[in-house]
């Protein structure tokens, strides 16, 4: 957590919001249904989440899959291609990736033998431009920087591919917002299906299934990150008692509704 976030969580009275309780926050806030899941063992997780996937694709014709280069796109992927491997992958590059992101999916395109795989990015950069307007790490140049070059460009993927539906590897225990939903979540402009294979696992299952299937994750969990995003707004998380979202910016997680409202995962 750098300088500015512990600023901005004492000015707003967040002490204590990004500890480990925050998990037992967002259990609470879960569908009865999808609570129950979370206590289930992996192998009876991994089969639950290939059903909703194999649904999502007797559902809807042209579907779609995000991968961002962190551990839980991973596991999606991972547990998607071999339903369907010519599904279309879509990364989204915000031009602020840590220099290990590209690089581990470029590798694992390699690798896994990606066979639709698009890489999307704004127009142009426009973070100063929204530094100079908002002031850098404000709720609004938050809310502006992710809209213009994450939100916006994933959308118009999406457009530009048809999808129906496309598949997202969150969980619900990341964040309030996130445990708020279900496995399909109808979304506009365009009108499509979010699909949520795994909003019952944790970040355990996460690692054990990873490490059961002897997948390489990006290098950057090795360095101390527990929640990977942008270089403007990520940093080491090596509190035991922080929550595994604790690095990925104080003022981003406060604005996560604002976020999703737009189109974000």
């Amino acid at each position: 957590m750098n300088k500015s976030d512990k600023e901005f969580m004492r000015e707003n009275k967040l002490e204590g919001k990004f500890t480990k309780e925050r998990t037992d926050r967002c259990l609470k806030l879960m569908e009865p249904g999808i609570r129950k899941l979370v206590a289930l063992p992996l192998g009876k997780k991994i089969k639950k989440s290939q059903e909703i996937i194999k649904e999502c694709f007797r559902r809807y014709k042209n579907v779609g899959i995000g991968f961002s280069g962190g551990a839980d796109s991973e596991v999606v992927l991972h547990l998607t291609l071999p339903l369907k491997h010519d599904v279309p992958i879509v990364f989204v590059d915000t031009r602020y990736e840590f220099k290990e992101t590209p690089i581990f999916v470029e590798e694992l395109r390699e690798k896994w033998n990606f066979e639709n795989f698009l890489a999307v990015r704004a127009e142009k950069d426009r973070a100063e431009e929204f530094r100079q307007r908002y002031g850098k790490g404000t709720p609004a140049f938050t809310i502006a920087f992710n809209n213009y070059h994450k939100i916006s460009p994933m959308l118009r993927a999406i457009d530009l591919l048809k999808l129906d539906a496309f598949i997202a590897g969150i969980r619900g225990v990341e964040h309030e917002e996130r445990a708020k939903e279900s496995f399909y979540s109808p979304r506009k402009n365009p009108d499509h299906v979010r699909v949520h294979p795994m909003l019952f696992w944790t970040r355990d299952d996460v690692k054990e299934y990873l490490k059961r299937n002897n997948l390489k994750v990006n290098p950057l969990y090795a360095k101390g990150y527990t929640s990977l995003g942008s270089t403007l707004d990520t940093t080491p998380n090596k509190d035991p008692n922080a929550h595994e979202r604790a690095g990925r910016g104080i003022v981003r997680e406060t604005v996560m509704k604002k976020l999703r409202a737009l189109g974000y995962n």
